[in-house]
């Protein structure tokens, strides 16, 4: 969305927190979050006093530079606080992928009344929210505009060195720390179970920081397994695979726009574990745990969590879905619905009812034009930005927030 806003008004001067892509995209970073991320209330504990000494920065910020706009994005446990805030402040708000929007049942009543614009991932999102000050619009997911490979799967092949006579499976072990210590193992052992079923099997797992890189490779090795560590989510080299084992969360997206089958896994401490059966399970009666799942509204991929995510069962599903061609393209099939609920349509990345032409996402293999830029759920997105900072007054170069 920074890069989108960068395009569409050059001179823009913009501030957040965030990471390095942030940086890179051209953010002032106020606070650098890469460490923030946590999984459940346990794990999240340790790390609110910096990530509040941060807030109170951000808030002082706000208060002496008074921008032009401010962008909250997903993060409810600190930007609902911060939306508060700012709405005293009288600054124009938008919420850009706002908190529990992928479920189907109203979670943050409040917000729609605490900002100007909520620019939403998922349809349902949008008519849940609708009805108070704030204006509603379905953007789309952002995953559709990251998760597209730029290479031939003839040219991947050649690329990365692979044997298109053997199969390839992909096992992605998350990106936080209790995901290394929980998930990882279980996918390498799994793992060592396929490749003695499956002879020359070819595994791929991407590594989300670099940090990481020598912890997946020893437990790989320690399985008996040779693996291909990738730089991150490459969707050149994952569009290969013919099935995946997939830690929980947004990697089941960019999977799901890949149509590549899956099985969702997840493990966790038990604090995490019991915050999921109480307060997800029973209280928000929402006991699926993958994304396409969620979104289906069905079960159309497998879920292997908590208990029940044992290297023995993981191996079975994934040689089932090896041998089973029929359940792969059904498979395949669900999951093309699942990305047109995320706002396109699966063969061009793009949904009409979003706004313009969805070939015009500035990837040529789609017919569209690359000098056209962002069109996606980032580009709708910094277009509502632009527009709600001029209902005030005219964009100015050096004015942004």
């Amino acid at each position: 969305m920074a890069r989108a806003l960068k395009e569409r008004e050059p001179g823009l001067a913009l501030a957040g927190v965030g990471g390095r892509r942030m940086a890179a995209a051209g953010v002032d970073l106020v606070a650098d979050s890469s460490e923030w991320g946590a999984i459940g209330v346990c794990d999240a504990v340790g790390k609110i006093p910096r990530v509040w000494r941060v807030l109170r920065r951000v808030r002082a910020r706000l208060e002496r530079e008074r921008p032009s706009a401010v962008v909250l994005i997903d993060s409810g446990g600190g930007n609902v606080p911060l939306a508060r805030r700012v709405r005293k402040l009288g600054l124009k708000t938008v919420y850009y992928l706002p908190p529990g929007s992928w479920s189907r049942r109203l979670r943050n009543p409040g917000l729609r009344e605490l900002v100007d614009v909520v620019a939403t991932p998922f349809p349902w999102s949008r008519d849940l929210l609708t009805g108070g000050r704030a204006r509603v619009e379905w953007v789309g997911h952002p995953v559709l505009e990251a998760a597209r490979p730029k290479l031939s799967c003839e040219e991947a092949w050649q690329r990365y060195g692979l044997d298109p006579g053997r199969r390839v499976v992909a096992l992605a072990p998350g990106s936080r720390g209790q995901e290394m210590k929980h998930v990882l193992p279980l996918l390498a052992k799994a793992a060592g179970r396929l490749a003695r079923e499956f002879e020359g099997v070819q595994f791929m797992a991407p590594v989300s920081d670099p940090v990481y890189e020598k912890r997946v490779w020893d437990a790989f090795r320690k399985a008996g397994v040779r693996v291909m560590l990738l730089q991150g989510m490459e969707y050149d080299a994952l569009q290969l695979a013919e099935a995946a084992a997939v830690c929980s969360g947004t990697a089941t997206l960019e999977f799901a726009c890949l149509g590549t089958p899956m099985v969702v896994v997840y493990r966790a401490g038990l604090g995490t574990s019991l915050q999921f059966v109480l307060a997800r399970g029973v209280i928000g009666k929402q006991w699926r745990a993958g994304m396409p799942n969620i979104i289906a509204g069905r079960d159309i991929v497998p879920e292997l969590l908590w208990k029940w995510a044992k290297p023995e069962t993981l191996a079975r599903e994934l040689g089932s879905l090896l041998r089973d061609e029929d359940r792969r393209e059904r498979m395949k099939a669900d999951l093309a619905e699942v990305v047109a609920n995320l706002g396109g349509d699966p063969r061009l990345g793009g949904d009409p009812r979003l706004g313009g032409d969805p070939r015009l996402g500035g990837d040529p293999r789609l017919g569209g034009d690359p000098r056209l830029g962002q069109v996606g759920a980032s580009g709708k997105t910094a277009e509502l930005v632009l527009e709600l900072m001029g209902e005030e007054s005219a964009v100015e170069p050096g004015v942004g927030g």
